[in-house]
């Protein structure tokens, strides 16, 4: 009788689960030029069929939105948006229109100019896939402003859309820097908890500090989403994990032996 051992490399996903990231793996990746690792040019199939159409869909909104504003005469003079802060006066919270009276108020040609061309860029970018991050991060600050003014819909729709991207194109990080940004996202949605005017179902979707309170909640889930498999392991324990090989990285081989 013959014996002779077998060395099988542990492939297949069903068995082993996903990759784990290595030594030889984080050299590979540090190596990288920095443009292939920025602003989610090389991105994966899966991530990508997410974000595209995402991308697209806000590249368009702000696009309209910005031309709407230039072919507005009455934008350019600061009428439009002196209407607007005085329609909206009484769906403020308290402390933006404080801010609306002392910065924006005296200068709205200058800042309908801004936000015009601020639009239009934030359009430019997200369509041509350049600069993403930061016309992504200009796009949160006005439809934060928006969202304070008064102005929940569609900017608190765009919130969620716009934050889901900037964690999508996000480098990974350990738990505990998760950890502490996710806490950060809960202090800013608790900022907002005092101002909360209404928790009705029918209501609550127009309520500014509602909406702005949830969507930080939501950053702080998907900053933690990436962890989410330590997490469990952490609060319910390895049971089922290691019965099925999970935690085995794909570069420790199995040895089987066959008897002939």
């Amino acid at each position: 009788m013959l014996q002779h051992h077998r060395v099988t490399a542990t492939t297949t996903r069903a068995v082993t689960g996903p990759p784990t990231l290595t030594a030889d793996d984080s050299q590979s990746v540090a190596g990288q030029p920095r443009s292939e690792r920025s602003s989610g040019r090389r991105r994966s199939t899966p991530v990508a069929a997410v974000i595209l159409p995402l991308q697209l869909f806000l590249a368009a909104g702000w696009f309209r939105a910005g031309v709407e504003k230039v072919i507005d005469p009455a934008w350019w003079r600061g009428d439009t948006l002196l209407g607007f802060l005085d329609e909206q006066r009484t769906h403020m919270l308290p402390f933006f229109v404080w801010f609306s009276d002392s910065a924006v108020a005296p200068i709205p040609a200058v800042v309908a100019f801004v936000v015009a061309e601020l639009q239009l860029a934030i359009a430019i970018c997200l369509l041509t896939n350049r600069f993403v991050r930061p016309a992504l991060w200009a796009a949160i600050v006005l439809n934060v402003s928006f969202t304070l003014a008064g102005a929940v819909n569609p900017s608190a729709f765009y919130l969620v859309m716009q934050v889901t991207i900037l964690l999508a194109l996000s480098r990974p990080v350990g738990l505990t820097i998760a950890l502490r940004r996710a806490a950060l996202w809960c202090i800013v949605g608790a900022t907002m908890l005092p101002f909360v005017r209404t928790v009705h179902p029918a209501e609550v979707i127009d309520d500014p500090a509602s909406m702005l309170a949830f969507v930080a909640v939501l950053a702080a889930v998907g900053t933690l989403a990436p962890h989410r498999a330590t997490l469990t392991e952490l609060t319910l324990g390895k049971t089922g994990r290691t019965q099925y090989g999970v935690n085995r990285s794909l570069r420790e081989p199995q040895v089987h032996t066959d008897s002939t």
